[in-house]
């Protein structure tokens, strides 16, 4: 996050979104070796001339709620963890899931992430294959409608099945 100056203007996003991505490859190289817990990356880009704060989360976030927050022309980032998801008796899969919602004066969205574990099917192996299933959702839900999206930008195929989200708002990187 550009913390040069208080407030970024239309003018920064695209510098500021340059500074995002390389700030995301850092973050993943940094992710993707840890094995002890699934983990998702969150990068969160701010089109909009709106400053959003994080109003719910599945996750503690009251001891530092201002590091949620969102400033007009900015981003945010961030990293969720989670148990990664294992196989119980009879169980054809399991999973970890995470949820929040941010608000500005207009708008609100919320986000939903869940990552599924499921053995591909095959007959004739008594060992098959884990397949990791990866699913995430934006939606616009303030008294304004907001221009959302959300995309995977990294994942591993592999246990702990880390991946990466960015979710824009409002104009599009």
């Amino acid at each position: 996050m550009d913390d040069s100056e208080d407030t970024n203007t239309e003018s920064d996003f695209a510098e500021i979104i340059e500074e995002a991505k390389e700030e995301s490859n850092v973050m993943w190289s940094a992710v993707k070796p840890v094995s002890s817990h699934s983990h998702v990356m969150c990068f969160l880009y701010n089109g909009t001339a709106e400053t959003f704060r994080l109003s719910y989360s599945s996750w503690d976030s009251s001891k530092e709620s201002h590091r949620y927050t969102l400033q007009p022309w900015d981003y945010v980032s961030f990293v969720l963890r989670g148990e990664i998801p294992y196989f119980a008796r009879g169980r054809q899969t399991t999973k970890t899931q995470h949820n929040f919602s941010y608000r500005s004066a207009n708008h609100a969205f919320e986000f939903s992430t869940t990552l599924k574990v499921a053995k591909k099917y095959d007959p004739f192996s008594f060992s098959p294959p884990t397949i990791p299933i990866q699913q995430h959702q934006v939606l616009s839900n303030g008294k304004v409608p907001l221009r959302c999206s959300s995309k995977m930008t990294h994942s591993l195929t592999n246990k702990p099945y880390h991946y990466a989200i960015l979710i824009s708002l409002g104009k599009a990187p």
